[in-house]
């Protein structure tokens, strides 16, 4: 998976959302998950095509990359994985790249993709792009599988169409788009449009006219009140992401104030040891590092493919959690 990478307009990675609305347009840059994830992505291709690994890889996403391993090579059953396949297609007008694609039998095709989180329950309509791309160019395809492998949650979802099916669908996406209905939703974060936008004046407008008062004692206000407030706090993140930008260019802003200051230093343990071995014994230096969980879960979990377990880990305090209810 290339880093340099570009993506087409209309490519499939934004069909989910044009789904649920037809306005929506990616917005540029990246973010620390989505790079995140772009490493995990190529480990996952490297082990698959049995590359050269990086010596610095992180513990915790190369497990990450060596479970979702596993888990395609259960789908493929020993079938051929064609991987980071490119795909074009010219009406409508698009090309990209899927992650995995292989055959079971003469007539069935499998587009597998990587994905962090849980995604959304319009993720198959990426796929949906690929596979009628594919179909395509091999006529002899009467039936598609499409599946999601999640890392982070080890959880995989299949989808099934038939030919036909796949075809409708991409017809249903260009009947939606054509429609111009907008949409309030997970998509809107992502949007070109997201603050602009005529059905982002909702939440806006609930917010402001909220009576505080009643909300307090009801809590049926008081979440709805929550999932706006939440909408609008997005906004709050494009906002100082956009000041940071401004300021980072050299454009002063009015209102903002600009230092900096020093960041936290961090101990490397393995050069602190040899530096300090003669006057700090191992137990101690050990006593003085805080060691990361989900890395030495990873890599123990790399080294012998069991769940670290043992009475040296200390559970935490449980911390309740608001979580939407389906």
């Amino acid at each position: 998976m290339s880093d340099e990478r570009k993506h087409h307009p209309f490519g499939c990675s934004s069909w989910p959302f044009l789904w649920e609305c037809s306005d929506f347009k990616s917005t540029p840059g990246s973010s620390s998950a989505a790079e995140r994830g772009t490493r995990i992505h190529k480990y996952w291709e490297q082990l698959g095509k049995s590359e050269d690994l990086p010596k610095d890889y992180d513990f915790e996403e190369m497990a990450c990359a060596q479970w979702a391993l596993e888990a395609l090579d259960e789908l493929a059953q020993g079938a051929d994985i064609e991987w980071e396949l490119r795909v074009e297609n010219d009406e409508p007008e698009y090309w990209g790249y899927a992650d995995c694609v292989w055959q079971s039998d003469g007539t069935t095709l499998h587009v597998a993709d990587g994905k962090s989180g849980q995604g959304n329950e319009n993720q198959w309509v990426q796929l949906i792009g690929y596979a009628a791309a594919i179909l395509k160019e091999r006529t002899e395809i009467t039936d598609v599988v499409l599946h999601f492998v999640y890392w982070d949650t080890k959880l995989i979802k299949t989808y099934e169409f038939s030919r036909a099916a796949v075809f409708n669908k991409v017809d249903e996406l260009l009947h939606r788009i054509a429609l111009g209905q907008r949409k309030v939703g997970v998509q809107c974060k992502y949007c070109a449009h997201y603050e602009g936008c005529p059905k982002t004046l909702d939440p806006l407008y609930r917010v402001w006219m909220t009576d505080w008062d009643a909300a307090w004692s009801d809590p049926d206000k008081l979440g709805a009140l929550k999932d706006d407030l939440d909408f609008v706090a997005k906004m709050h993140d494009r906002v100082k992401d956009k000041l940071k930008e401004l300021v980072d260019s050299g454009v002063e802003v009015p209102g903002i104030k600009v230092y900096m200051r020093p960041g936290a230093s961090k101990v490397n343990p393995v050069k602190a040891y040899q530096a300090l071995k003669d006057t700090v014994s191992l137990e101690d230096l050990l006593r003085c590092m805080k060691p990361d969980l989900k890395q030495l879960q990873a890599l123990h979990q790399l080294r012998t493919g069991q769940q670290l377990e043992g009475d040296y880990i200390e559970p935490g305090k449980p911390i309740k959690v608001l979580k939407k209810s389906s």
